[in-house]
């Protein structure tokens, strides 16, 4: 029976900590910890390690008490500081306040989880006196920095909220003297010289969508009445980049229609001077929900997409090309058994009501940006509510209970430590927050990305580049 390392005092020459296990294949198994300790074992070495017969393999005994797998009185207060260092985000309070400023959008995207309305719409626009409120009530978070993501609809609709919220939030920081940043995600149809100079003149960051090449982009992505939203995207990319030189990133969303277009998405971004691509599953929430079975596809069908991709970004590491796929973001989990501060989705607790929340156009309270898809994940309104009234809360308190992964097969599972559940996700495609993991779409992919990623990482071949991919994510 594998015991916990807290249980261990000094009295025997080591305990084996907890651990989940998986075969590889027939020659390997992959161990790791609760605490993100992991090893490659053949099958001998995991015999010998699950029935403590380390006494005649120190080589083997050293190894496994490097990374955790056994406790001892040389590592046990490493094991408990880096156990608290992956779980540090539990006591930052919420940094990440992601405002819609409208609803309203000219796109049509096909799978759009905050269900956008048209640009005719009425009354689905954020006012000044809301505005002032949700930043009234993002400065009375603890958290030493603060970010402000501007979404929508397409924030740029509203844009004079924007600006207003800018500017009050610096007046307000002034007195406050937190680290305050702003970005701005965007489709960027809507964008002009003035709106860019001043977004550039405060700092704020870009980010837009760009899906892949003009028949695939413009497929998922419609802008609404005549021209291409593709043509638009990339000309702003262009003048950002080129005229302006300031950065902006860019993330593909897959749709079924993507499945076809590994290589050309990846061509895309190199084309478009990208040198990090991350591909973003489809969430089975707001209009994707509807049309999934016109767009959605099985789990089986977009790892292989995702293999497809990062197979192709590899090989064009070894011709000189400067590109990374994204999920270095596990990378960094599993080589510096650190959480990635920007990505809190892959984390038990998730960063829902942790570490992000987001608001609504009326000033509604949502656990993460996906939650806004779903009522059931709104946890309060800044009119009514002070930032302890929402965030101690019985409801958010469900919900960093639920996605802690304890009441789930998440609890045993070996890729517990780098993973972590979405509970909108499960919410979409099972009715409940809960979801059944052995059916879950959203935990098929991320085991399948995780057992792929570190069969390359274990390959000589490729664990050069993965890892400098990895040492980049985190600029170490």
């Amino acid at each position: 029976m594998a015991i916990s390392y807290f249980d261990y005092f000094g009295t025997e020459e080591y305990k084996i900590n907890e651990y989940s296990y998986k075969k590889l294949d027939e020659e390997s198994i992959f161990v790791s910890t609760v605490h993100g300790g992991w090893v490659v074992l053949s099958k001998e070495e995991f015999d010998i390690f699950r029935f403590g017969k380390l006494d005649k393999r120190p080589k083997l005994f050293k190894e496994l008490e490097k990374n955790g797998l056994i406790v001892t009185g040389n590592n046990k207060e490493n094991i408990v500081n880096v156990f608290k260092s992956r779980k540090s985000f539990l006591f930052n309070s919420v940094n990440l306040h992601i405002v819609s400023p409208t609803l309203r959008c000219n796109h049509k995207c096909v799978y759009c989880h905050a269900k956008s309305k048209p640009m005719s719409a009425k009354d689905f626009d954020m006012d000044e006196e809301t505005a002032k409120d949700t930043v009234d009530f993002i400065f009375q978070s603890p958290s030493n920095w603060i970010g402000i993501e501007f979404q929508g609809g397409e924030p740029l609709v509203n844009f004079p909220i924007v600006k207003y919220i800018i500017e009050y939030a610096k007046k307000k920081n002034k007195k406050e003297n937190k680290r305050l940043s702003f970005i701005a995600v965007t489709n960027l149809s809507l964008m002009d010289h003035d709106i860019l100079k001043y977004l550039i003149k405060n700092n704020v960051g870009l980010c837009t969508s760009l899906d892949g090449p003009k028949e695939l982009h413009d497929k998922n992505r419609k802008l609404i009445g005549k021209g291409s939203s593709y043509d638009t995207t990339v000309k702003w990319i262009e003048i950002i980049k080129n005229e302006y030189n300031y950065q902006i990133s860019a993330l593909p969303t897959t749709t079924k229609f993507s499945l076809d277009y590994s290589k050309e998405i990846v061509e895309e971004y190199v084309k478009q001077g990208f040198d990090v691509i991350r591909l973003r599953e489809l969430n089975n929430a707001g209009f994707a929900q509807k049309l999934w079975e016109k767009i959605g596809y099985k789990p089986e069908e977009f790892l292989k997409h995702w293999k497809n991709v990062l197979d192709y970004v590899i090989e064009l590491n070894r011709k000189g090309v400067d590109i990374k796929e994204n999920m270095a973001v596990l990378l960094t989990k599993i080589f510096t058994m650190r959480n990635h501060p920007n990505y809190t989705c892959w984390g038990f607790p998730c960063g829902a009501a942790l570490s992000q929340c987001a608001y609504d156009y009326k000033g509604g309270i949502y656990s993460c940006d996906e939650a806004r898809s779903f009522e059931i994940f709104k946890i309060g309104n800044v009119k009514e509510h002070s930032y302890k009234e929402v965030f101690l809360s019985p409801e958010v308190g469900n919900i960093i209970s639920a996605s802690s992964g304890l009441m789930t097969k998440c609890s045993s599972c070996v890729w517990r430590p780098f993973c972590g559940s979405c509970l909108v996700c499960n919410y979409g495609q099972h009715g409940n927050i809960i979801g059944d993991m052995s059916t879950n779409n959203e935990c098929k992919i991320r085991q399948g990305m995780l057992e792929y990623i570190l069969k390359k990482i274990i390959s000589p071949e490729e664990r050069d580049i993965l890892i400098k991919w990895s040492m980049l994510s985190k600029g170490i």
